[in-house]
């Protein structure tokens, strides 16, 4: 009887399924999902027998913890079990429910169609329900399965909108973990779409209301993202910080993949500090989390885990010139790569690799392992399959990413015709979704195969255009761009830099006198020799070039887009100023000269960029030693490079102050030491510094009403030695500026400079303290006797309640130095001086003797105040008095201070 029973029951239940036209293929096909009858048999015996309600959330759970344990066939059929009973309990909802967790299985085994009919069958199965608080808790989940969905095939925006539809649903019935969690899932959307600043302040939002909760895996993976997104920022401490907090929940709800993802985050922030062998330690745990040898094939499930830290090991390896380790694990890599199911994820991993091999075989590598490396056929296979992949899934941004990729390959085989078609494809697809922060990158990629040596249709007016488009789009992205890349490798000067000089170089020579006419297959397109008009224009751009790559620099420094830049006209603003604008290229150190009422001029030395690196190295190293001239020659070698072919045309224009927009380590020496052979240039002309004209508006110096904080240390704190001259210093300063206040030693705290600063407004903030200027904010500091105050803090102190007040006059920064061996450090002082919003700023490239510093702040405060002093020229005279003291003669002495901003 009962056997009978339950075969009525399977048939009224199969015929009612029927009747209310339920699509079999919305879960694949019979033999896919379960046998016909035989499955609405069990499921009506299941039904019968146990399919109560505790039951049925037994099952549920049991999908669940078989979904987080990565065992996905076991899940799906568990919930297809799970979507049976409720089918046949006529629960709809749950119905749907359960096919939405069946979907979100189907996807971690790249089953996209499956994936998409069992989750059209979700929405089907909710169509006409009533509303109500169940209704849209059931909706919301499968608008967010939805989203994973198309976020895994490429379509980013969709899956934006997906997950906003599901949080504001979540918002309606107000579930806090759902809001958190479609936030998230939002974040990486935004992440993909290059919005890192949204990214970033919509995680601190939900991180912020996690806080007082308890740990959990939503906590975890928030703080997680969180750090992703402080690493990208440039705010690696924090990161750190934030990731280990994260891998602590990891480690508490025993979360495999979670803990993998976090040690891969916790790598890719030792790879941003330089700290190479803390990430090959943090890689290689990702790795043996797993439990799996690394010489067999991983599983499905488990590789997708593992290929992201063995990917970045490979990177890591090329970087550190691990040849040996990197030979090994690239063809091993690209085995597994042939396991992956095609998936976005997949696509990704397979580009990663390409870009690791392709600086794999442009490395130095000896004969041996180069036979070993890769061959170029290779790489363009994988990268075919993953075009292929890509095409399949319709995720045009990943076939934009391969393609170009593909491009990049065939340039290195100077098969030009087919990387141009590619790169142009490439473009196209990311113009085609306004992806800018690709778009970018295949422009300029365009720009270098047009204008490549060995291209026989090479056309340096089209390689102009492709490389003025790549520079438009970058300005387009500032503050995203400056945040840097989804990659852990992304390297500012590696990526965006060489745009810029590549532009600007081909822009010199465009501008040559007598320009060689290119070979190219379309005369028409060639630049012949160019007329005084046509010539001013390419030198005027490419003077604009070198002002956005140094606003490039700086938003890059700061992570953000902080500045704005405003057109100047140097012969209204002072006649009697040269600029010269350096840059150093592969194969020659450019100047462009500017001087009043007359056209720009260009000279060039033959030098590569390495060989003025080691040159101004050696200088910085020889100028700080007080007991020798070795100095000389270097400084003498670096004037003929920069001044001796401009000399003539800055004598004629009688000038009196030479402002110097230097480019990269010249940043990092003192250019009123350099020496003719006679004299050195200070002796000639007042000497300033400027990141950029457009940057920092010169404005003249009034020296009526003028009032000054001073602030400094004479003891020792946070481990610095004392400054026993520093009183003497501010109390000079004090005689010759009425007006002043002084907060020394105990009084120089954080919120006393802070209060001061906001409350009154000083012409003049004097620090006298130790400090730095790094390549980096977070080693960029003040030292006050409670704390370091870093560069971002100063900025909020002397930006305190400015308002409509004028803006600080004058910034000096006494004691402070440049970080010894930082190529870039000379940024940091850069960044302090546009940050605190001042006019000018003064401070040094190295330590100085506290007792000559005393004696020069005297020296410059007394010329300062003089009727119709300039800044610069104040600079100067100081410099020459302190060198007419026989014990302060040499350049160690008066050399390090130098002047950026306003000059007048």
């Amino acid at each position: 009887m009962k056997t009978l029973f339950k075969l009525v029951v399977g048939i009224l239940l199969g015929l009612a399924i029927s009747l209310r036209g339920l699509d079999v293929t919305a879960v694949g096909s019979f033999a896919q999902a379960h046998e016909s009858f035989a499955s609405v048999e069990t499921a009506a015996s299941a039904y019968v027998d146990s399919a109560s309600e505790e039951n049925v959330e037994a099952l549920t759970r049991r999908g669940r913890q078989l979904y987080q344990n990565g065992e996905y066939e076991a899940a799906i059929a568990t919930w297809q079990s799970v979507a049976d009973l409720q089918s046949a309990r006529w629960n709809s909802l749950a119905q749907a429910s359960a096919l939405s967790n069946l979907s979100l299985a189907y996807q971690q085994l790249s089953e996209w169609s499956l994936a998409s009919e069992t989750l059209s069958e979700s929405f089907r199965l909710l169509e006409n329900q009533p509303e109500s608080q169940s209704y849209w808790q059931v909706f919301s989940q499968v608008l967010t399965t939805r989203g994973r969905l198309q976020l895994a095939t490429g379509r980013v925006h969709s899956a934006l909108e997906s997950w906003q539809q599901a949080e504001a649903l979540y918002r309606q019935v107000g579930d806090e973990v759902g809001i958190a969690r479609s936030q998230i899932n939002q974040v990486q959307a935004l992440r993909e779409l290059g919005y890192y600043r949204q990214s970033l302040e919509r995680l601190t939002d939900v991180s912020e209301r996690l806080t007082t909760q308890p740990p959990s895996l939503i906590k975890g993976v928030t703080l997680r993202r969180l750090g992703d997104i402080l690493r990208l920022t440039g705010d690696l401490n924090q990161a750190k910080t934030v990731l280990e907090q994260s891998l602590a929940i990891a480690r508490q709800e025993n979360n495999l993949a979670e803990i993998s993802a976090t040690l891969l985050s916790l790598g890719h922030v030792a790879i941003g500090t330089d700290n190479l062998a803390v990430a090959g330690d943090y890689y290689q745990q990702a790795i043996s989390l797993w439990g799996h040898s690394t010489d067999q094939p991983f599983s499905p499930e488990v590789l997708r885990h593992v290929l992201p830290a063995e990917l970045s090991q490979l990177a890591l390896w090329i970087d550190s010139g691990n040849w040996e380790q990197a030979n090994t694990l690239w063809p091993r890599l690209q085995a597994q790569l042939g396991n992956l199911p095609a998936s976005r994820g997949g696509i990704y991993h397979q580009v990663h690799w390409a870009q690791s091999v392709i600086r794999l075989k442009q490395s130095d590598l000896s004969a041996l392992e180069v036979a070993r490396a890769p061959d170029w056929l290779t790489l363009a296979r994988q990268l075919q399959q993953a075009a292929e992949q890509a095409r399949t899934l319709g995720d045009q941004r990943a076939e934009a990413h391969v393609v170009g990729t593909l491009g990049e390959v065939y340039e290195q085989t100077q098969q030009w015709a087919i990387a141009q078609s590619l790169t142009q494809q490439a473009l196209h697809l990311s113009q085609k979704m306004n992806a800018t922060e690709m778009i970018y990158h295949w422009q300029s990629q365009l720009g270098r195969l047009w204008q490549a040596s060995g291209n026989p249709d090479r056309s340096v007016e089209k390689a102009l255009t492709a490389y003025g488009e790549a520079v438009e789009s970058l300005s387009n992205l500032r503050g995203d761009l400056a945040i840097a890349s989804e990659s852990a490798q992304f390297s500012f000067q590696e990526t965006v830099e060489p745009i810029y000089r590549e532009f600007v170089s081909l822009l010199l020579q465009a501008a040559e006198p007598q320009a060689a006419e290119p070979q190219a297959a379309e005369p028409s397109s060639a630049i012949g020799p160019q007329n005084q008009v046509a010539r001013q224009q390419y030198l005027t751009q490419a003077q604009g070039v070198i002002e956005s790559l140094r606003l490039a620099e700086l938003d890059n420094y700061f992570k953000e887009a902080c500045l704005d830049t405003k057109e100047v006209n140097i012969s209204q603003v002072d006649p009697k100023a040269g600029i010269l604008y350096t840059i150093t290229l592969k194969d020659q150190l450019a100047i462009i000269l500017q001087l009043p009422n007359q056209p720009l001029q260009k000279f060039s030395t033959p030098v590569n960029a390495a060989e003025v690196e080691q040159m101004t190295a050696q200088l910085r190293k020889e100028l700080v030693t007080r007991s020798h001239r070795r100095y000389l020659p270097l400084a003498q070698q670096v004037y003929d490079w920069l001044i001796r072919p401009a000399r003539a045309a800055i004598n004629s224009a009688e000038i009196d102050t030479l402002v110097f927009v230097l480019d990269g380590p010249l940043q990092n020496i003192p250019m009123g030491a350099l020496h003719d052979g006679q004299h050195y240039l200070v002796e000639d002309y007042g000497v300033a510094l400027t990141p950029g004209i457009t940057l920092l508006n010169p404005q003249p110096w009034e020296n009526r009403d003028l009032s000054v904080l001073a602030a400094g240390l004479t003891e020792s704190r946070q481990g610095r030695a004392p400054l026993p001259y520093v009183a003497e210093e501010i109390a000079r300063i004090g005689d010759i500026i009425q007006s002043n206040t002084i907060l020394l030693d105990q009084q120089f705290t954080y919120n006393r400079l802070f209060d001061r600063v906001k409350t009154t407004r000083y012409p003049i903030i004097h620090i006298a303290t130790h400090g730095q200027f790094s390549s980096t904010p977070e080693k960029t500091y003040l030292v006050a006797w409670d704390q370091q105050i870093n560069v971002r803090e100063v900025n909020h102190i002397l930006r305190a309640n400015l308002g409509d007040r004028k803006a600080i006059e004058l910034l000096v920064l006494s004691a402070c130095e440049t970080a010894s061996g930082d190529k870039r450090a000379a940024l940091g002082l850069a960044g302090v001086a546009i940050r605190a919003g001042a006019r000018s700023t003064l401070g040094g490239l190295w330590a100085i003797n506290d007792e000559a510093t005393a004696q020069f702040t005297s020296a410059f405060y007394q010329q300062l105040t003089k009727p119709g002093s300039t800044r610069a020229q104040a600079l100067r005279q100081a410099q020459l008095q302190l060198m007419k003291e026989p014990q302060y003669r040499h350049p160690v002495y008066w050399a390090p201070y130098v002047l950026l901003g306003s000059w007048l």
